[in-house]
C-alpha cells in the first residue's frame, strides 16, 4: 500500500483552512488530515513532501474542457487523449468532463465511442463527456459550426446517448428551440445533468427549462443575450434562481473582474463553478489553430474568430483560481470550493472528491504562492511532481 506523508502545507479543506498542517495518505484515502503537532506516524514507511507553508488543496475538477497541449478531444488517436489527461494533471485538475463540439452525426457518434472506450480502458482524470451541443440557437452560437447544429429530436439525442454508453454527463441545450423540452426530459431520466447554453431563452423558457430538467449555466454572459431590465432571459434566469449553477471562465479576458465581483456576490460560493473551455490552444504560444473547422487566432492568451468572437480559452484551472483570489478578491477558500467541491457535486462526487478530510479520495493538489502547481495525486498515486 502506497503511504505519503505531505507536511507543512496550508491545508485548504475548502471550507476553513488548517494552518501548518499534515495528510497522510494510505492507498487511495486520506487517513488523517489535522495540525502536524497532532500526527504521529512511523517514519519509515511513509514517502515525505514538505512544502515549507504552500497551499495543499482538493483537486480541481473542469466541466468544460475541449483540449490543450495542442491536442483535441475529437483528435482520432488515444495518445491525444493520455496527452490532454497529463498536461491537466500538470496543472492541477484531477478531474474533467471532455468537452464535444457539434459536427457531423456520425462523426459525433465516433468521437463518443471512442472516449467512452477510452474512459472504460484507462483510470484517468477523463472522467466523462460534456455534450456542447448539437441543440443549439444558431443566433447564438458564439464560436460553433452552425452548419453543425441540429434541431432538438429524440431520435437525435438518443443516437448520441446510446453512443456514449453512460458517460454523458450534462449536455447544453437552447431550451427555447422547438422539441427541447421532450428531450430534456428524457435526458435527465438517464441522470445527464442539463445546461442552458448558446441561447436567447425568455424569462417563462428558462422557468420551463427547469421545470424540465435543467440545473446549469453553460459559461456565463458567453452566448446568450446581453442583459436588458424589460427583457429578462438567461442571464436573469441565472442570477435569480437558486436552482441554476453557472458556469465561469475566470481568466480575466471572457468576464469582466467586475463582473465577476458582482456575480459572486448574487450567487455566493455555492452558486458558481469555475471552468476553463479551454481548446487545443491551452499550453500553446501564440499562433493559428483549428477550432470547430474554422481557423482561430490565439494572441497574449486569447482565442478568438477571424471576425473576432471569442473561440474558447487557453486558461488552466489554477490561473482561474487566482484570477478569482487575486483579481476578484474571492477567498481562497472560496475560489478552491467553486473548482473542486462545486464540481464535484454536480456530478454527485461530493462524498469522495472536492474536499480534503479523512476517508475522502486523495485527489490533492499543492500550490505555491503565485498559484503554480508543485504536486498532484490522483487517488493516492503521484500524476505531477515539480521539478
Amino acid at each position: 500500500m502506497r503511504k505519503i506523508f505531505i507536511r507543512n502545507v496550508n491545508a485548504i479543506t475548502p471550507f476553513r483552512i488548517i494552518e501548518n498542517a499534515g495528510i497522510i495518505i494510505e492507498g487511495k484515502k486520506i487517513a488523517e488530515i489535522g495540525k502536524i503537532d497532532d500526527i504521529k506516524i512511523d517514519d519509515e514507511d511513509y514517502q515525505f513532501f514538505d512544502f515549507d507553508g504552500m497551499f495543499a488543496v482538493p483537486g480541481f475538477i473542469d466541466l468544460h474542457v475541449h483540449g490543450g497541449l495542442g491536442f483535441g478531444f475529437e483528435d482520432e488517436d488515444d495518445e491525444a487523449l493520455l496527452k490532454i489527461s497529463e498536461f491537466y494533471f500538470q496543472h492541477g485538475t484531477t478531474g474533467l468532463l471532455a468537452t464535444l463540439y457539434p459536427k457531423p452525426e456520425k462523426e459525433f457518434i465516433r468521437e463518443l465511442r471512442r472516449i467512452a472506450d477510452f474512459i472504460e480502458q484507462n483510470n484517468s482524470n477523463i472522467w466523462g463527456i460534456h455534450l456542447e451541443g448539437p441543440f443549439l440557437n444558431p443566433e447564438e452560437k458564439g464560436a460553433m459550426n452552425p452548419d453543425y447544429l441540429l434541431k432538438p429530436s429524440l431520435e437525435s439525442w438518443h443516437n448520441l446517448r446510446d453512443a456514449g454508453r453512460g458517460y454523458i454527463k450534462i449536455m447544453t441545450i437552447a431550451p427555447e428551440l422547438p422539441g427541447a423540452y421532450e428531450v430534456m426530459r428524457d435526458a435527465a431520466l438517464d441522470g445527464v445533468i442539463l445546461s442552458i447554453g448558446h441561447s436567447v431563452a425568455d424569462i417563462e423558457e428558462i422557468q420551463m427549462a427547469i421545470h424540465n430538467g435543467a440545473a446549469h449555466v453553460t459559461h456565463m454572459f458567453n452566448a446568450m443575450k446581453p442583459f436588458h431590465h424589460r427583457d429578462p432571459g438567461v442571464i436573469t434566469g441565472s442570477l435569480l434562481f437558486d436552482e441554476l449553477k453557472i458556469e465561469l471562465i475566470a481568466d480575466g479576458i471572457h468576464v469582466h473582474p467586475m463582473v465577476m465581483k458582482l456575480l459572486y456576490k448574487i450567487k455566493g460560493p455555492a452558486g458558481i463553478i469555475l471552468i476553463t473551455d479551454a481548446t487545443r490552444m491551452a499550453g500553446m504560444p501564440d499562433g493559428e489553430f483549428e477550432f470547430a473547422g474554422q481557423r482561430v487566432i490565439v494572441k497574449n492568451k486569447k482565442a478568438f474568430l477571424e471576425d473576432g468572437t471569442l473561440a474558447g480559452s487557453t486558461l488552466t484551472m489554477e490561473q482561474a483560481v487566482k484570477v478569482m483570489v487575486e483579481l476578484v478578491d474571492v477567498p481562497i477558500t472560496s475560489a478552491v470550493r467553486m473548482a473542486s467541491l462545486n464540481p464535484a457535486r454536480v456530478l454527485g462526487k461530493e462524498h469522495s472528491k472536492g474536499i480534503l478530510a479523512t476517508g475522502k479520495d486523495a485527489d490533492i493538489v499543492v500550490l505555491d504562492k503565485n498559484f503554480n502547481v508543485q504536486l498532484t495525486i490522483y487517488e493516492g498515486e503521484i500524476k505531477y511532481k515539480r521539478d
